[in-house]
């Protein structure tokens, strides 16, 4: 049975921080403890994010989200506002995550952020393909992620992949 760490602070709705923002929901897909726990405390110390449920790799990640019914789109009110998907993972890379989520017609609107180690050339333009909605590089950068948000999850000019 899949246990992810869930963390939990105010209601299961969105809800406003003590500067009128809204506060998001992050799904956090990275296989490495340290780097989860890092971007974990990062996300949840910024005051934006609500809430943080970890996934160590893709296949908790879609095993979770089919047994909580986003695939038939009943869970509308539990959607993630961000997934943070990092691409190398064991099982199921972020890569074949990003195509799953990407063709489905409900779930192709939740913003995609790609975080990775390596921010090469053909992991962008792989990345880009399958349509994520950003690639940042590791480690996550809680600010940039603000202004990714902030800009109503517009695709990110490339100069901001890059940070």
């Amino acid at each position: 049975m899949i246990k992810p760490e869930f963390e939990k602070q105010g209601s299961a709705e969105q809800h406003a921080d003590s500067s009128g923002n809204n506060a998001c929901r992050v799904f956090l897909v990275e296989d490495d403890a340290d780097d989860q726990f890092l971007a974990k405390k990062r996300l949840k110390g910024s005051g934006k994010v609500s809430e943080v449920l970890c996934f160590s790799n893709g296949d908790e990640l879609i095993g979770y989200m089919k047994a909580q019914g986003f695939q038939d789109h009943s869970v509308m009110c539990l959607k993630p506002t961000v997934i943070i998907l990092d691409l190398n993972m064991p099982k199921l890379d972020g890569f074949a995550v990003l195509r799953q989520l990407k063709s489905d017609p409900f779930l192709q609107e939740i913003p995609v952020v790609v975080v990775s180690g390596n921010s090469s050339y053909d992991n962008v333009r792989r990345a880009h393909e399958l349509k994520a909605d950003a690639f940042f590089t590791k480690p996550i950068n809680v600010y940039q992620l603000h202004t990714f948000l902030n800009q109503g999850w517009q695709w990110p000019r490339m100069e901001m992949w890059m940070h």
